[in-house]
């Protein structure tokens, strides 16, 4: 008997390889948001909508999955992409790797974030709401619908 579908991959192979190109897709474009605003020095959170899509888009279609594993994921690697985005436009590119080996300054740099994005001036709730849309994005168009 020949099997004529053995290069292809399981179920959990998919998802594995879709949560590396995920995981790789929210480094970048945080990184890329985060080199964007160094740049133009104005915050711009609807970005996080479009990252958030654009790994939802990735873990689509490289995953193909339809259940509820996916979407945790997606959502789970948008507020990495976030995370990445926010320190990257705070302390620079290099200021972001070099936080990455010195785990004495995570506390501080939580602190620092925490006050920039949870003040209650109209700025930070925008920005907080168009950082939770782009979770919800990322949960929602996650799986083929």
């Amino acid at each position: 008997m020949q099997i004529y579908n053995a290069s292809s991959i399981d179920r959990n192979g998919r998802f594995a390889k879709a949560i590396a190109a995920g995981i790789a897709t929210a480094i970048g474009c945080g990184i890329a948001y985060g080199l964007l605003m160094e740049l133009i020095h104005i915050e711009s959170s609807i970005f996080f909508v479009l990252i958030g899509y654009a790994i939802a888009n990735v873990l689509r279609k490289i995953g193909r999955g339809v259940t509820k594993k996916y979407q945790v994921a997606g959502a789970l690697i948008t507020v990495l992409a976030i995370i990445v985005g926010d320190l990257c436009a705070m302390y620079g590119v290099v200021g972001f790797f070099q936080l990455l080996i010195s785990p004495a300054y995570w506390g501080d740099a939580i602190t620092v974030w925490m006050q920039v994005h949870l003040s209650t001036n109209l700025n930070a709730l925008l920005g907080l709401a168009l950082r939770a849309c782009g979770v919800y994005v990322g949960y929602y168009y996650s799986v083929i619908l």
